[in-house]
């Protein structure tokens, strides 16, 4: 079975192995490649120990915050805005936007707003693969700083199924990545923003406290976070979650340039509020409403989009719970976000958080699908993603950086 190979390896916790090093942000050359040059993903060896390269952290130049896009000014002042445009025939790139000076926000709002409060780090994308290059992304992402793409990864699912990208793709990604380093072009490098959500052996592997293939993520990839997802819709088996308190958070620890993020549901509250209890900088907690609501009803799912939409008509409407009491942690909602109600449950989910001093995300996937030739076709769909994008900029949405606020 193909696995995401590690590019560090020998000794306990895989030290260097790599003809080229990564200072400067550059990335480690890849520990393995199939006969097509893709790089291997095998079996994560279950050995890593985590604290031998806690202070050998390497940064990745062009991910250091670079933040142009538009801030709501304070009392009112002009700011920089960028407005983003429709992909020209499918496509997207610096000529798809444009930065004008121009009165902050485009939507008003009035003084009463609860959006007004709300302090936005990432507009979070998720499910890219192939029916979208990397480099229509890493364009995107270059124009517009707070849009973050999240890659599902599942080793019986890579590349097999929608939504999971397949090694060609991952290697794709890598070459774009590389090829927009500083070094590489002249002028200043917008951040690109990637995020891992792992599940199956990928999420267990970590729970237990291997550290390879984070490492791997974000050596030779450039993830800054990663999505623990250990429920079953994942397929992990979630039953006793809280045994691997320690070894996850060995993880965390040894890794502090990384942001972690637990998926928070009924499956995974023992180890998430275990968490919660002893938090650390660099973990964050993601509320997704089809797990909190539907259970065991696979998020994204048939079954999941179903009950939506009667919940929709039913004038039901998706649970958005107060985010972790602990007022440093990041935290995050997903789940039943769409193009259509996007506004509003941003909206409800600055109610629930009531103060601009708590930096959130939200993380779009099902709403962003588009099925075709008769459901056998389910794309990441370019148009929705753009409507997502302009409804955030257009709305004036402040940020800050995620990894700047912990700073």
């Amino acid at each position: 079975m193909a696995r995401l190979q590690s590019s560090s390896s020998g000794g306990k916790d895989g030290g260097a192995n790599s003809s080229t090093g990564t200072g400067g942000g550059r990335r480690r050359e890849s520990g393995g490649t199939d006969a097509e040059g893709n790089p291997i993903l095998p079996r994560s060896s279950g050995r890593g120990g985590p604290g031998s390269e806690r202070g050998n952290g390497k940064s990745r130049a062009w991910f250091n915050p670079y933040v142009h896009h538009c801030r709501r000014g304070v009392g009112g002042r002009e700011t920089l805005r960028e407005r983003p445009g429709p992909p020209d025939g499918g496509t997207a790139g610096g000529s798809a936007s444009s930065t004008a000076i121009c009165p902050s926000p485009a939507i008003a709002l009035a003084e009463d707003d609860p959006l007004r409060t709300l302090e936005l780090s990432f507009l979070s994308l998720s499910g890219v693969d192939d029916s979208v290059t990397p480099r229509t992304l890493c364009d995107i992402s270059q124009e517009y700083s707070f849009v973050e793409w999240g890659v599902n990864f599942r080793a019986e699912k890579q590349g097999m199924e929608p939504r999971y990208a397949s090694l060609t793709w991952l290697r794709q990604l890598q070459e774009e990545i590389d090829s927009r380093h500083p070094s590489q072009q002249t002028g200043k490098s917008a951040p690109i923003q990637f995020a891992a959500h792992l599940g199956g052996e990928y999420c267990v592997d970590v729970l237990k406290g291997d550290t390879s293939l984070v490492k791997t993520l974000w050596e030779d990839y450039g993830f800054l976070r990663i999505h623990l997802c250990p429920t079953k819709s994942h397929g992990v088996n979630s039953s006793q979650l809280k045994k691997y308190q320690s070894t996850l958070k060995s993880v965390i620890v040894a890794l502090p340039q990384v942001e972690f993020v637990l998926l928070v549901c009924k499956e995974t509250r023992a180890l998430a509020f275990q968490m919660m209890n002893e938090c650390q900088p660099n973990l964050a907690f993601f509320y997704d409403a089809e797990e909190i609501v539907n259970g065991s009803v696979k998020p994204g799912g048939k079954q999941a989009q179903q009950q939506q939409q009667q919940q929709q008509q039913a004038g039901q409407l998706p649970r958005r719970p107060p985010p972790c009491p602990h007022p440093g942690i990041h935290c995050g909602y997903g789940g039943g976000l769409t193009v259509d109600n996007l506004t509003d449950e941003l909206r409800r989910i600055a109610q629930v958080v009531k103060t601009s001093r708590r930096p959130v995300w939200v993380d779009l996937q099902s709403g962003l699908r588009t099925t075709s030739n008769g459901g056998r076709s389910d794309d990441f769909d370019l148009n929705k993603a753009w409507a997502c994008i302009k409804m955030v900029n257009d709305l004036g949405l402040p940020r800050v950086p995620a990894f700047e606020m912990r700073r």
